[in-house]
């Protein structure tokens, strides 16, 4: 990326234009803080990820401040300050913070350090801090400062990436993510169910910031619903949400057939026929096992969409959950040997075949026929499984 030097100060030096540097510098990811501080009995509080280890021998950091601010000027007065290092989950606090002419503390517990300052309960770490040196820099006032106490504890921090927070992911939260998923989807949690956040960190033996990544993520896939802090409940599957994602569904694999009837390789054709047959029922008219049918199912279903090569459409795709979540009825069903849901997966079958075919003869129209028609007969299986499991799975 080049740079356009458009701004001269007084003295004639260059500047490269505010507004790239800004959109440069926020590429830049930071961790984020809240500086708060004391003076004439009033506590002041700022939200700040200009903050920046200087020095271990002896401990000392740099903190960068608006010269316009009260807290600022605080700090300047009183000598000392609190550097609060935020949990993942609390951008709200750091909002909070960062509003001006409001009562930044109110709701807020704290506590007060060794000099005075205040500092804020239930943050991932806290440094007390005393200022050896002030300089200024540009809109901002740069404390140099002696760290006096320090305490941390276990967790994720807050981060601040191109104007939004964040968090840092780690392959422990994905693995908390993909289990609880998967324990939602199968049922071994039980529709209405109440999933506290603090159990199933103690279930997992993981960190609680890990189980709250996952269930804000299960919330927005429509897995779970939050009651209030730290609960959440298993959202039930009737037949009405059923529907609805059933046609989202069919939508989608709709926009994908458009894209690649007619376009398709000899590979990429024989590897789709391959999925087809693993759903088809064997020559003495049984199905596979119970979760070999479902994960086949899904294999064939997913790879209708992923042959477009549209990564927005399969990520979309792969966000409509309900036929997950049916899954684990049929695969009761098929457990249990139930002859009309039997009947129903072989009228499926026939679905994929057809569908196939309309692939094999380059016929768009065909397929879209197919996909309205399997999902007609999705909806008929789904209103079984759920009429027979008493209104909802």
């Amino acid at each position: 990326m080049s740079a356009e030097f458009t701004e001269v100060d007084s003295n004639g030096k260059q500047f490269v234009d505010r507004d790239l540097y800004r959109d440069v510098i926020g590429h830049f990811a930071s961790g984020v803080t809240i500086i708060t501080t004391r003076k004439d009995e009033t506590d002041f509080g700022i939200t700040a990820s200009a903050v920046a280890s200087l020095s271990m021998d002896p401990p000392m950091l740099i903190v960068c401040v608006n010269k316009q601010t009260g807290t600022c000027n605080a700090i300047s007065e009183s000598k000392k300050f609190g550097v609060n290092i935020l949990h993942e989950d609390q951008s709200e606090l750091a909002k909070q913070f960062a509003r001006a002419n409001t009562d930044k503390f109110q709701g807020v517990d704290t506590t007060y350090g060794e000099m005075g300052e205040p500092l804020l309960n239930d943050v991932l770490a806290h440094l007390e801090c005393r200022v050896a040196e002030e300089v200024t820099g540009g809109t901002h006032s740069v404390f140099l400062a002696e760290v006096q106490n320090a305490q941390a504890e276990q967790g994720m921090p807050l981060a601040y990436f191109r104007g939004k927070f964040g968090h840092f992911q780690d392959a422990n939260d994905e693995r908390v993510f993909r289990e609880i998923r998967k324990m939602v989807l199968e049922r071994n949690f039980q529709p209405d169910q109440t999933l506290n956040i603090n159990d199933l960190a103690y279930q997992f033996d993981v960190p609680r910031q890990a189980v709250y990544y996952a269930m804000i993520r299960l919330e927005s896939n429509g897995l779970i619903n939050r009651m209030e802090e730290d609960h959440y409940r298993v959202s039930p599957l009737d037949t009405k949400t059923l529907n609805e994602a059933l046609d989202t569904r069919s939508a989608l694999e709709i926009a994908a057939v458009e894209q690649t009837v007619g376009h398709l390789s000899d590979q990429q054709l024989d590897d789709l026929k391959k999925r087809m047959k693993d759903t088809l029922p064997k020559n003495d008219g049984s199905f596979l096992s119970a979760d070999q049918y479902t994960e086949a199912n899904q294999s064939f279903h997913d790879f209708t969409v992923a042959i477009a090569e549209n990564t927005t459409l399969l990520n979309s795709y792969r966000q409509v959950t309900a036929e997950e979540v049916m899954a684990s009825a049929i695969r009761a069903a098929l457990l249990a040997n139930d002859q009309t849901a039997h009947n129903e997966l072989t009228s499926l079958a026939d679905d994929h075949i057809a569908l196939v075919e309309a692939f094999e003869a380059g016929d768009k129209e065909k397929a879209i026929s197919a996909i309205k028609q399997h999902t007609e007969n999705a909806k008929r299986l789904g209103h079984y499984l759920i009429d027979s499991a008493g209104g909802h799975i």
